[in-house]
């Protein structure tokens, strides 16, 4: 059973889960594709900081991180209220598992076509709104990084 709420409010925290391919490490800033849906979909995973908290994201973020090539590397914490203000909107889908949401753009990312300019404008300011997170030890269990709190 999930007693998270399925109504995603604006003052909630999301995280999405970075892996080596998410960030540029020498600048120590996120890459562009870090909220960009894969080919014919238009939502991105995050999940829920708010109810999760940065141990249980943490694990599920490492979880997930099956090709050894691009292993799992931090969090990106931005809060529901700035992504809806970019236009773009925060679902529940605990379907996946409990505490699990999608960023959903409204514009699919097509296969062999150029970027919807509306959508990279859109998933550019994402970027700059959101806080890296780098994980200092992911070898551990728990959270040892800075408090994950979003960019006021």
């Amino acid at each position: 059973m999930c007693d998270i709420p399925i109504a995603v409010s604006d003052g909630e925290t999301i995280v999405r889960a970075l892996f080596e391919c998410h960030v540029n490490k020498r600048k120590h800033m996120l890459r562009d594709n870090v909220f960009r849906p894969k080919p014919g979909s238009d939502k991105v995973s995050v999940m829920r900081h708010t109810y999760m908290k940065s141990r249980a994201c943490k694990a599920k973020a490492k979880q997930i991180a099956a090709d050894p090539t691009n292993p799992y590397v931090g969090l990106a914490a931005i809060t529901v209220k700035v992504v809806r203000r970019l236009g773009s909107d925060v679902v529940d889908s605990r379907e996946e598992f409990c505490g699990h949401a999608d960023i959903s753009h409204g514009i699919a990312v097509l296969a062999d076509e150029p970027p919807d300019p509306v959508l990279t404008l859109r998933i550019r300011a994402l970027k700059e709104n959101a806080r890296l997170l780098i994980d200092p030890d992911p070898a551990v269990e728990e959270w040892s990084g800075e408090q994950v709190e979003p960019p006021e």
